[in-house]
């Protein structure tokens, strides 16, 4: 039990992966980074006891930390929480209550005894007569809540804030002052089982959506093509940026031969991949929109990647960018889905900047998928470093690294600053 106030904030990601945990503190008018925690999820472990796994990394990350001293800032993965943007007429705060649970009741795919509630007020649009409120409404079931506080109960901590993931991705925008007014930016998080894809319009949330890929598949490919097991591949991968960033190798010229047997590896439409796609699309959440983007055209025989077959290589020969370049083409096939939708039903707006971050974000490849397939000019990926925060104490040496991985992490810390 704390008799006294706190003076420092966490903000703790707790991912399939691993665990990030950023400390923060207020210095003068702005928020500064005291220490920074990482920690691995063993993955041996996850299969036996998930729970005393991500306790166990939990602990670690926060090795360093005066938790006793801190409000600890959460959040529930955002595919197991719905997110809806009412509007509502123009009333009274006190009455928003009553009207968001008559909202809930028609857009949540839930029973309401089944679920917390949460809202925010966004923004008023239109004038006088016609002046609207819009809403952020948050519903997670209570046994997603009990699930995550199950692991923090283990790990012997307590949270006073819980939020989304996928929401703090802008709090960190916000707190590193990467957003203006008069701009559309999509923040895109590449998580390892996850993707999240948050649009905000002049700094305010406009629309979020998470789908079903992740970096396991980047890692799933390596494995495959270079036979070898998963950790392995796991650690190309992370060390790949070098190679990426040379660009594939040019052919040497030669003989022509025979034309060979069907490659097996070859993209055939998802159905000839060993692997299958992974994408899973929250049609539900874009219906209760008002609808779902139109059917894309078939992908082009390159994303993003020069000259690079969309087959991918079966041998060990193959270049990294040619080996990630078939699940590339299935994020980006997905993220152009919510960008089409995005951009062309629900605002007629299109996007002027992407902020990528994850624990791939720093891959030269991926952002040139995102610029050259989105048609967007500028792609950047998240640092909050180079923001506002300040930097002064203890920082893992991942978080040096490849701070991009943390801005959710940095988003928990920023939301829950706003308590103290």
């Amino acid at each position: 039990m704390r008799f006294t106030k706190p003076t420092k904030i966490i903000g703790l990601d707790i991912g399939s992966h691993s665990v990030k945990a950023v400390q923060m503190s207020r210095s003068g008018v702005g928020l500064q980074i005291d220490d920074v925690g990482y920690a691995l999820v063993d993955r041996n472990q996850v299969n036996v006891d998930p729970v005393a796994a991500h306790s166990s990394a939990l602990n670690e990350a926060l090795r360093t930390m005066p938790v006793a001293q801190c409000l600890i800032c959460g959040a529930l993965p955002g595919q197991t929480v719905v997110i809806r943007y009412p509007r509502l007429r123009n009333m009274a705060l006190n009455q928003i209550d009553e009207a968001i649970e008559a909202e809930a009741g028609q857009n949540i795919p839930y029973d309401l005894a089944e679920v917390f509630l949460d809202w925010s007020l966004l923004e008023e649009e239109g004038e006088d007569d016609d002046k609207q409120l819009k809403v952020l409404l948050v519903a997670a079931k209570h046994e997603v809540i009990d699930s995550r506080v199950q692991i923090a109960d283990e790990a012997g901590i307590q949270y006073g804030v819980l939020s989304v993931d996928s929401l703090a991705l802008a709090d960190a925008a916000e707190g590193c002052d990467f957003l203006q007014v008069g701009e559309t930016v999509a923040l895109v998080n590449i998580g390892a089982s996850s993707v999240s894809i948050h649009f905000t319009r002049d700094g305010i949330s406009n629309f979020i959506r998470d789908v079903s890929w992740g970096a396991r598949e980047l890692i799933q490919a390596i494995a495959k093509s270079r036979r070898c097991d998963y950790d392995e591949a796991e650690r190309m991968l992370y060390n790949a940026e070098e190679e990426l960033a040379k660009g594939p190798a040019e052919p040497e010229p030669v003989a022509p031969e025979p034309a060979a047997a069907p490659d097996p590896f070859a993209d055939s439409g998802g159905g000839g991949d060993e692997l299958g796609s992974l994408l899973d699309p929250l049609d539900g959440e874009i219906d209760a929109l008002g609808g779902d983007p139109e059917p894309e055209e078939p992908a082009s025989n390159e994303f993003g990647m020069g000259d690079i077959s969309m087959s991918m290589s079966g041998g060990a020969d193959a270049s990294m960018a040619e080996i990630l370049a078939m699940p590339i083409t299935r994020l980006i096939s997905e993220v152009r889905r919510s960008f089409d939708y995005y951009e062309h039903q629900l605002y007629e707006r299109p996007v002027d900047r992407i902020i990528l971050s994850g624990g791939v974000a720093h891959l030269p490849v991926l952002r040139d998928a995102f610029m050259d397939d989105l048609g967007v000019e500028n792609v950047e990926v998240a640092n909050p470093t180079s923001g506002s925060l300040g930097v002064s104490g203890n920082v893992a040496v991942e978080f040096e690294q490849h701070p991009a991985q943390f801005m959710v992490a940095v988003g928990l810390a920023a939301r829950g600053a706003a308590d103290l």
